[in-house]
């Protein structure tokens, strides 16, 4: 009996990590039978883990259809996630996710944008608010930039149709480099309600400075993301080793799934 927590948890943990890594087909999960000759595991436990993910709102369970997905996790490598990265045809800029709110306003920068942008306070800048997430509803983000002028302008005399570095680059904004911080919080009533969650929800809080190419600061963002929306993927060697770069997924790709 001491080794059923231990059980739950583990198998939990990879099953866990296999939907977020979008490893089933269609976002169809085996059934119970299956999971069991998988993971090795009794039936009783198989259902418990079904239940948590489920908890977590990761999976949804319907009579007569079975167990799926209950929305895919985006895919980001860090080039990617901080704007470094350039855009491709068919990565997950283009085209798969939605602007679900939008609203800018040129306004003079507060005390800790002005510091974060090395600028005096009071600085003029175009404040951006906007929330965005997969083309099925979700929301995934949500998301406050300071930006200074000239980029301002070139953002003011821009549609924004996709994501904020798609914004920048149809702008003809170039990013030279960017510093990025992850932490985590808790969702409040606000945030819970342009997200789409519950209050009191883990959120990853991300802080963002973006660079010109002369390293110049002209960007400074504060978002909120969904945890179960995001999972960024990250490959390195070290020194000279070398390893079969057609088996890392492109940005936007799916690792090989189960079939």
């Amino acid at each position: 009996m001491k080794a059923r927590p231990d059980s739950v948890r583990r198998t939990r943990d990879l099953l866990r990590a296999a939907v977020l890594r979008g490893d089933f087909v269609d976002g169809i999960l085996p059934c119970e039978r299956e999971l069991v000759g998988s993971y090795s595991v009794s039936r009783g436990i198989v259902r418990e883990v079904l239940t948590l993910l489920r908890n977590e709102g990761l999976i949804a369970r319907t009579q007569g259809v079975g167990t799926h997905v209950v929305a895919p996790t985006a895919h980001r490598r860090p080039d990617d996630v901080q704007g470094t990265a350039a855009l491709k045809s068919g990565d997950l800029r283009n085209g798969r996710f939605r602007l679900t709110s939008f609203e800018s306003t040129v306004i003079s920068a507060p005390g800790a944008a002005s510091r974060a942008l090395e600028v005096p306070t009071g600085t003029p800048c175009l404040r951006v608010d906007y929330a965005a997430g997969t083309t099925n509803g979700d929301v995934d983000v949500a998301a406050t930039n300071y930006v200074l002028f000239p980029e301002a302008q070139r953002l003011i005399d821009t549609p924004f149709v996709v994501d904020w570095y798609g914004y920048l680059s149809s702008a003809g904004v170039e990013i030279g480099g960017s510093d990025f911080t992850v932490s985590a919080v808790l969702s409040d009533e606000t945030l819970a309600s342009v997200l789409r969650t519950t209050e009191g929800a883990p959120l990853l809080l991300l802080e963002q400075t973006v660079r010109d190419m002369s390293g110049r600061i002209f960007n400074y963002v504060i978002a909120h993301a969904r945890p179960d929306r995001l999972r960024v993927v990250s490959h390195s060697v070290r020194g000279a080793a070398t390893f079969d770069r057609t088996s890392v997924p492109e940005r936007g790709e799916r690792p090989n799934r189960i079939q």
